[in-house]
């Protein structure tokens, strides 16, 4: 079996059309209609000012999301869905900070990692994919 090639993280990604969007966030919607309720993550909003503050690093060639999820530790045990986003390097590599503090202060090396986006359905508008495609059950 040959190893196929890395592809290039500068080509990494491609534009669709709204009709492939709606197929893969109905797909999405169905595959976890048993988590359904009020509260239901199905995407996360960020800043466009914290993305490029993420993306500012000469060595940023690309973006990684991580799914995450944070499980609250005030005794009721309600886990939240989280997307956490670090840039990469050309190789794929995560840039990620070399020594952070305990106290979430960034070392001298100063690479960033966000997290906090806003959840949808709670904060989502009605333009985009936040729940007006026909495809997605209710």
């Amino acid at each position: 079996m040959s190893a196929s090639k890395r592809p290039s993280i500068s080509e990494a990604g491609g534009f669709i059309s709204k009709e492939r969007m709606d197929t893969l966030l109905g797909n999405y919607a169905a595959e976890h209609a048993d988590q359904k309720s009020a509260d239901f993550v199905k995407a996360m909003c960020f800043s466009k000012d914290k993305v490029l503050e993420l993306l500012a690093s000469d060595r940023a060639a690309g973006l990684r999301i991580y799914y995450g999820i944070h499980v609250d530790t005030d005794g009721d045990g309600i886990k939240e869905k989280k997307m956490v986003l670090v840039a990469t390097d050309a190789d794929g590599n995560d840039i990620l900070p070399s020594g952070a503090s305990l106290d979430g202060v960034q070392s001298k090396d100063m690479a960033l990692i966000l997290d906090d986006g806003l959840p949808c359905p709670n904060y989502c508008g009605g333009g985009g994919g936040g729940g007006t495609t026909d495809q997605q059950p209710e």
